[in-house]
């Protein structure tokens, strides 16, 4: 579904500091992936790599078979906004907008307009993750539990293939951690969806079908 191959990347910050060198890896189908290292070790950027929001300085990126290294913006935007989720590591719902609203962006994004079909989708989708008392909410009356909900809830709007997910459990207690990870694992059930996340909490690689530790600017599967 997405392979990386032989990738470097290299950031300038004055000096040359090389992130990856030759670094592989292929993501599959119905696969959750977890991806491990310490702080500074390049968590972050892989994942950016993974959802084209960042690109290789050698190496390609293929999704579905295809090199999107010949793809202009605007298709690079398309393929993110339809085939990817994001989950960031801090919040990006929009304070003024309801729980409603945050959640139908992607769709508002991807088709200009908004239109019935998209207003009972989503309000499926959080009838699906227990959250559809709280749709005219705003964030800050939430709680931090339940607005990671919405994250993930926003991620699944447009029925992506594959959420990437940047440390999804940081922050969360212990119930609530294991809680999401829990709604991940339905979520890749349910849709065959493909999941990568990285963290530093061990205790929620149980979940995981494949675990990847960064090392030495590369993968270390574990």
């Amino acid at each position: 579904m997405i392979e990386l191959i032989n990738v470097k990347k290299i950031y300038k910050d004055p000096n040359e500091i090389v992130v990856f060198e030759n670094l592989n890896l292929k993501i599959s189908e119905n696969e959750i992936i977890a991806i491990i290292g310490p702080s500074g070790s390049g968590k972050t950027t892989l994942l950016n790599l993974i959802g084209i929001i960042d690109f290789p300085d050698e190496g390609e990126i293929l999704i579905n078979s295809k090199s999107v290294k010949n793809l202009n913006e605007n298709e690079i935007s398309k393929l993110r906004n339809e085939f990817m989720g994001f989950i960031f590591q801090t919040s990006h719902l929009i304070n003024e907008l309801t729980i409603l609203e945050n959640v139908l962006i992607p769709s508002l994004i991807k088709n200009k307009f908004l239109n019935g079909k998209d207003l009972k989708r989503a309000e499926e989708i959080l009838e699906y993750l227990s959250l559809y008392n709280k749709k005219n909410n705003l964030p800050f009356e939430i709680s931090g539990g339940e607005r990671k909900r919405v994250e993930i809830a926003r991620a699944i709007m447009n029925n992506p293939k594959i959420i990437i997910a940047d440390e999804p459990t940081a922050n969360l207690d212990q119930r609530l951690k294991f809680s999401i990870m829990e709604i991940f694992s339905k979520i890749r059930k349910d849709f065959g969806t493909t999941i990568i996340f990285s963290t530093h909490d061990y205790e929620i690689l149980k979940y995981a079908d494949n675990v990847y530790k960064i090392e030495n600017m590369n993968l270390k599967r574990i």
